[in-house]
């Protein structure tokens, strides 16, 4: 189910901060036990058999467990009654013979797919407009109050744990802006199912009411504002993919002015316009399918597609949950490669032992940035890294950039260092891009930079940001040059 995920990161989120007050000898000690002597190849593998057994451990009884379940049954709640809503709203307009007045064609597309289509695009515009609008909170908090809602009148209301889950999910929200794109594309996919239910109900009451009753249909309009080649013009484009493919549906120009109707005489245009009428249902039903279900069905296919390639990775996300599991994953570390002849990392002198929470590190001087060895010991320890090996690039000479690239490291984590005066060019962001695709591994992105306020550590935050990528994280290494020393700060 499309909410699962959310309960996963619920899940992990919440075990984590149920984790901040234990050592780390006592969590790395917990997580060897829990995995009960399995081997992990990587670390998403690692991932899904932790959170396995958290939650068999705690007996299936979670806050994500919970949240899954609740959201399930909200969402099926919506689906029914949007299906009931488009099924009620076409028999409201759908009238027969004996009525005064015939379906007014125009009011059934209007009511059915119309202001449902207008919805569409305004809700695809609202999704590409950056800020707060853009980020759906209003769809986060609309859930959000169904869950409050589904929670009262659940069993379990007397426990408080609905408002509990409410809470957590705010937490989730404001604390993990690195799962806000799986969140916001997740409800956005889940949300498409209510116009999709609605516009199958229509569909259902109007495919009954032509087979199984007699129905009329007509259109018109107040003073004549719509001509009749007009209509005609626009249902023929309307009506092209299944008229030209399989010969249905078709609404001519015959029809058209044969079923113009007037209200103040009762009479259609035509003496044969109401035994002609029953034409026009196989042409709605088509609208109804083809510019109602399929491109919501499409948006939210499209849109759970994205959710299952970016959450492909969602260990690159939680780094301190990745740095813990890296003390029960099999890796195979071999010395790095010496492309284009470098030779061997520049030594480090004596470092301190690391922890089991650190990842080893691939240090990347770009064009020229470097820090000393006690100041880069001091910047990995703050980003719980371990410098394992030291290289250089950006200095013009391509090919051994790619030769780098090639030989690249099987450090679980990559820092490369950079001059904040330095401008993120196309190359920069090349580099950085081809880093990630280099291996399954985050990258940090130092920038040495004289205050953590800089303008231009806002730079670079803004450009890299454009990669659209959580595995690379852009971090302020703040300069002392009067002290000689140098601070990372996230």
């Amino acid at each position: 189910m499309a909410f699962a995920l959310l309960g996963k990161l619920l899940d992990i989120e919440w075990m984590l901060r149920r984790d901040e007050e234990r050592s780390s000898a006592e969590l790395s000690r917990h997580d060897r036990e829990l995995m009960g002597g399995a081997s992990p190849a990587g670390p998403e593998q690692a991932l899904e058999l932790w959170l396995e057994a958290r939650r068999r451990e705690l007996g299936g009884r979670t806050l994500g467990g919970r949240a899954s379940e609740l959201l399930s049954a909200l969402h099926a709640g919506l689906v029914g009654l949007s299906l009931l809503a488009g099924a009620g709203t076409a028999q409201a307009l759908l009238r027969g013979p004996s009525a005064r007045e015939p379906t007014n064609v125009l009011s059934f597309i209007f009511a059915t797919l119309v202001w449902p289509l207008a919805l569409l695009t305004g809700s695809l515009l609202l999704l590409a407009v950056r800020g707060r609008i853009g980020r759906s909170m209003l769809l986060e908090d609309l859930y959000l109050v169904g869950l409050g809602a589904l929670g009262r009148l659940s069993r379990r209301a007397a426990t408080g744990e609905s408002s509990v889950v409410a809470q957590q999910w705010r937490a989730l929200s404001r604390g993990g802006r690195r799962y806000r794109d799986l969140e916001v594309a997740t409800l956005l996919s889940a949300a498409q199912w209510y116009p999709i239910a609605f516009h199958l109900g229509a569909a259902l009451a109007l495919t009954g009411g032509a087979l199984f009753t007699d129905l009329a249909f007509a259109w018109s309009t107040t003073n004549d504002s719509l001509e009749p080649q007009t209509l005609s013009a626009v249902f023929r484009v309307a009506a092209a993919p299944w008229c030209n493919s399989f010969g249905v549906g078709c609404v001519g120009p015959e029809l058209v002015q044969a079923t113009r109707f007037s209200r103040f005489t009762g009479e259609y245009a035509l003496p044969h316009g109401g035994v002609v009428s029953g034409a026009w249902w196989p042409a709605l039903l088509g609208c109804l399918l083809c510019y109602g279900v399929l491109p919501r069905l499409l948006l939210s296919l499209g849109l759970s597609a994205l959710v299952r390639r970016r959450s492909a990775r969602l260990v690159e996300r939680v780094l301190e949950l990745r740095a813990r599991l890296q003390g029960v994953m099999v890796r195979v570390s071999p010395a790095g490669p010496d492309p284009g002849g470098m030779g061997p990392p520049a030594p480090l002198g004596p470092a301190p032992a690391p922890s089991p929470h650190t990842l080893p590190c691939w240090v990347i001087g770009w064009r020229g940035a470097a820090l000393e060895d006690a100041e880069l010991r001091a910047v990995c320890t703050r980003l719980q890294l371990v410098s394992a090996r030291r290289d250089a690039a950006g200095n013009g000479d391509f090919e051994r950039d790619e030769a780098l690239l090639r030989g690249a490291s099987e450090h679980a984590a990559v820092l490369l260092l950079v001059e904040g005066w330095e401008a993120p060019d196309k190359a920069t962001r090349r580099f950085v891009q081809a880093l990630r695709r280099a291996g399954d591994r985050p990258v940090f992105v130092g920038v040495v930079s004289k205050s953590e306020g800089s303008a231009e550590l806002a730079i670079w935050r803004d450009r890299l940001s454009l990669l659209g990528d959580p595995g690379v994280r852009v971090e302020a290494i703040v300069s002392h040059p009067h002290h000689g020393s140098q601070e990372a700060r996230a």
